[in-house]
């Protein structure tokens, strides 16, 4: 287990690319950043920061494919 989680999330997408998938993800919690006042875990920002970091690696495994 590392610091970034125990998960390999490129492994994961690049599975879901080469497996068909058609469904829709999102990051799960995010930390409370930028002076953000939310409940712990529901911070804007970074969640919004997960999607763009999910984004990237749904195109990078598309190209790969």
């Amino acid at each position: 287990m590392s610091a970034m989680g125990s998960l390999d999330m490129a492994e994961i997408v690049r599975q879901l690319v080469e497996n068909g998938f058609d469904g829709y993800v999102r990051p799960d919690h995010g930390r409370n950043i930028f002076g953000e006042n939310q409940k712990p875990g529901y911070g804007l920002y970074d969640r919004a920061l997960g999607c763009a970091y999910i984004n990237g690696l749904f195109e990078m495994a598309e190209k790969g494919k």
